[in-house]
């Protein structure tokens, strides 16, 4: 396994030694659960236990799913998303494996157009919106509790995000330290204020999950998040590697959604939209009542941004007042 430089897995298994590659595909599922990607028989792992995804770079990062024992690399456990190295010594449960990536070396140089391992890019322009939600005060809240407790609540709360924004329609999700990026595609015109709608409806929800896992978990000053969301054109497709191709997105839309997101914070804010995202919501009079834009000076930027800070609460009733309209009409 290996010989054409994909990544792949070697699993221990009743004493044999089982390679499963990390090919076609951008995230593989590891747990107990049939329909899991990588299944693994083992007591002591979780139905669905972690997760590994591939990055557009060619990278992987082993993400823990809120299981019980733990995902451990190096025999470290996991309380945010772990970039995967060549060598790296895996543990899920009872289950030992080793994870290899020669791609890791060999992607120093320029590939052979013709090299099964050189870089493939189907790329195009079109509209998107793009979501940024962030954990806030992590360093502080780790110091609060148990690893074993921090652990398991940051691995259910990138699950969480996982099973919400794909329930949602979102088409790619990238996981950064302690933040989750979720990418929607607009592909029918005039659907784009109903398709944003419906990402409000996913981050709503979303934060009242985040408001029970404080409860779960006993947080003694809460889990706090915050998100940035905008809309705008942006490079999306696949690249990566001949065989492993990874969906992303580019551009100054997305890093807009970074800027917005650590807006926030700034704002004393929940939400900040980015004017495009608003201005696709303005299609609806009531949400005069629920949006109002202000200047907020970014990095990156040499002069003040619109934007629109919404905080949670406020963001429920606008979504309320949308389905009242709907149920009038």
């Amino acid at each position: 396994m290996g010989s054409d430089g994909s990544a792949y897995l070697s699993i221990t298994r009743s004493d044999t030694v089982v390679d499963v590659p990390l090919e076609d595909a951008s995230s593989w599922k590891l747990g107990r659960g049939s329909q899991c990607t990588i299944v693994l028989e083992d007591d002591l792992v979780s139905r669905n236990h972690a997760m590994i995804q591939r990055t557009e770079s060619s990278e992987y990062m082993l993400i823990d799913m809120g299981s019980r024992n733990g995902s451990f690399v190096n025999g470290r456990r996991l309380s945010t998303p772990s970039k995967l190295r060549d060598g790296d010594q895996v543990t899920l449960g009872n289950a030992q494996m080793v994870f290899h990536n020669p791609q890791q070396s060999m992607n120093q140089s320029t590939p052979d157009l013709g090299d099964e391992g050189a870089t493939v890019c189907h790329i195009k322009q079109c509209l998107v919106s793009v979501l940024v939600i962030d954990i806030r005060g992590f360093t502080v809240m780790s110091q609060q509790i148990e690893e074993s407790s921090l652990c398991q609540l940051t691995g259910s709360w990138f699950a969480e995000a996982y099973r919400i924004m794909d329930r949602h329609g979102s088409s790619a999700q990238k996981y950064i330290g302690d933040a989750v990026m979720a990418v929607w595609q607009h592909r029918t015109k005039g659907q784009e204020a109903a398709e944003i709608v419906e990402i409000l409806r996913a981050l709503s929800e979303f934060a009242t999950v985040t408001e029970d896992l404080s409860s779960k978990f006993g947080l003694p000053e809460g889990l706090k998040i915050g998100a940035g969301l905008n809309t705008g054109i942006a490079a999306v497709g696949n690249t990566g590697t001949k065989g492993a191709a990874d969906y992303t997105a580019t551009g100054e839309c997305v890093n807009m959604a970074f800027r917005l997101e650590s807006a926030t914070k700034t704002l004393q804010t929940d939400l900040c939209l980015g004017k495009s995202t608003s201005d696709y919501l303005r299609q609806w009079a009531r949400a005069a009542t629920y949006l109002q834009e202000h200047e907020v000076e970014l990095k990156g930027y040499d002069v003040p941004v619109a934007t629109c800070p919404v905080t949670f609460g406020v963001l429920k009733g606008f979504l309320e007042s949308l389905e009242t309209a709907g149920q009038e009409a």
